[in-house]
């Protein structure tokens, strides 16, 4: 046992990839006890009412808090809890894990001075431990995502992107937001489907949605480009909706889940824009694009990989979405697959859809850029709003709209460039 460990140990070593991980692995844990978002501590109170109270039914407990309760009073919960269950649960399940090194004093504590945080003794562990569990997922993802590849170039090439990635390190070890989790299964069902494993595509896809619901969007595609019979199809589809159905069937009584997460303004913000066609009716840009591209897949006799498919929606979703920074972290894997594949041949597009999205960023709130460094130094937490002081020189809000409307362009032109592959090969 002896020998075989040290001979598992000396192949790690000498891998390829072994140092690159490291130095990857080493950047991540220089961020994560130096950045916070308040994001991080409303999923940090869902975690704790399952770590310490051994609440499972978070959003009936959340609903019946007395009013006098410090997370009511000083937060309320209707903006908090807006997530599937699943994701509270695995939440709470990575606290347990880490329940040994926590303090069990800091989240109770936070909900009655969350202004005096930075005061806080052990702040900084506790915000180590938070994220923790999150380095395992991300490296596993490192891995999964190269493994689509067969040549040992492009294999190097997408691990590194995605160790190296700026959106990995932004939203999951600065922000420490969950979005990891449903991006994980969703590139996992790209590496099923790659493998003829097309039932567990979907079902990846599934529990992806069980974590945001954003991977359920795919599920047609995929079970549409996967099979070819109208039978296959329809059993694919509900191999990938089963579940997500089976995670929630549980809370679907509840009017409190109902409230929070299946009919919340955000789940449903990819239906802010439309277009009058009556005082009282819209039509919506972005359900116009997803059934184009559903039928597309449906219909398309032409052989394009699943993930310009998965591309094409994620385009569109953020083209008609005033979207969260962190969201872009759902494209990201597959926006470096489809520069490795092509052999960066869209770098150009790649770089201008980044551009967008950092302008985009750095004019939401100082809590998404410089503010997240108050950890270190809590004046941060004041920072100039950089919109307030841009907006004394010209009109913010359509400076704003200029850069989301460059990024909707880009991202046509590159749903096209994807979608119709014989025509770009002309070009």
């Amino acid at each position: 046992m002896k020998k075989f460990k040290n001979y598992l140990i000396n192949k790690i070593i000498k891998a390829w990839w072994f140092p690159w991980l490291l130095a990857g692995i080493i950047l991540r844990l220089l961020l994560m006890p130096f950045t916070l978002h308040p994001d991080l501590l409303g999923h940090s109170f869902s975690a704790y009412f399952l770590a310490y109270h051994g609440e499972w039914n978070l959003y009936e407990t959340l609903a019946h808090l007395p009013q006098s309760h410090p997370l009511v009073q000083n937060f309320g919960v209707s903006d908090i809890f807006i997530y599937p269950p699943l994701a509270y649960y695995t939440l709470g399940f990575f606290r347990i894990l880490v329940k040994p090194w926590l303090d069990p004093n800091f989240i109770p504590w936070l909900m009655q001075n969350l202004s005096q945080i930075n005061i806080y003794p052990r702040l900084f562990s506790q915000l180590f431990l938070f994220k923790l569990p999150y380095l395992f997922l991300d490296v596993a993802l490192a891995f999964v995502l190269s493994s689509l590849f067969q040549d040992q170039r492009k294999k190097k090439q997408a691990f590194l992107l995605w160790l190296f990635n700026p959106l990995t390190l932004y939203a999951t070890f600065m922000m420490g937001q969950l979005d990891l989790l449903p991006v994980f299964f969703t590139v996992l069902a790209v590496w099923f489907a790659a493998k003829g494993k097309k039932e567990w595509a979907l079902v990846s896809l599934g529990i992806g949605g069980g974590y945001k619901m954003f991977p359920l969007l795919l599920i047609p595609v995929a079970a549409f480009v996967l099979s070819k019979t109208f039978r296959q199809r329809l059993k694919l589809l509900v191999l990938g909706f089963l579940p997500f159905v089976l995670s929630i069937a549980p809370f679907l009584p509840s009017k409190a889940f109902r409230a929070m997460v299946l009919f919340s303004p955000k789940s449903q913000k990819m239906l802010f824009m439309g277009w009058p066609v009556s005082g009282a009716e819209v039509i919506y840009p972005f359900i116009i694009g997803l059934i184009v591209i559903y039928l597309f897949a449906y219909f398309s006799q032409k052989k394009i990989p699943l993930v310009n498919y998965f591309l094409a929606i994620f385009l569109l979703i953020f083209s008609v979405t005033h979207y969260h920074p962190q969201w872009f972290l759902w494209i990201t894997p597959f926006l470096i697959w489809e520069l490795v594949v092509n052999k960066f041949r869209h770098l150009l597009l790649t770089i201008i859809l980044f551009v967008c999205w950092l302008m985009i960023t750095f004019l939401f709130e100082p809590s998404l850029s410089l503010g997240l460094f108050h950890p270190l130094w809590p004046q941060l937490n004041q920072a100039p709003d950089l919109s307030v002081l841009l907006g004394r020189y010209f009109d913010i809000f359509q400076f704003k709209s200029l850069v989301r409307s460059v990024f909707a362009g880009t991202a046509i032109f590159f749903i096209w460039r994807l979608c119709l592959p014989r025509l770009k090969d002309k070009s």
